[in-house]
């Protein structure tokens, strides 16, 4: 499905590309710019599926969140 991205300098863009999208988002959130540094690695090395990617790494830290709201330390194991 297309996008309709449209930026704060007036520019318009059209994409059904993860990797095109990703580039223009302006991202604060520690979190999101690591998923766009997936993408954006995605892209170079493979040239395709950057959405796949971005949507694998988003499961693994809605998972992780978990852990994380119950105070698990990332080393523990039980």
């Amino acid at each position: 499905m297309d996008k309709l991205i449209h930026d704060d300098k007036g520019n318009a863009t059209i994409s059904n590309d993860g990797a095109t999208i990703m580039k223009l988002l302006d991202v604060v959130h520690p979190a999101a710019k690591i998923l766009v540094d997936i993408a954006k690695s995605q892209e170079s090395e493979v040239g395709d599926g950057t959405t796949r990617v971005v949507l694998f790494a988003e499961e693994f830290l809605k998972e992780a969140k978990l852990f994380i709201e119950d105070s698990v330390h990332s080393k523990s194991y039980t």
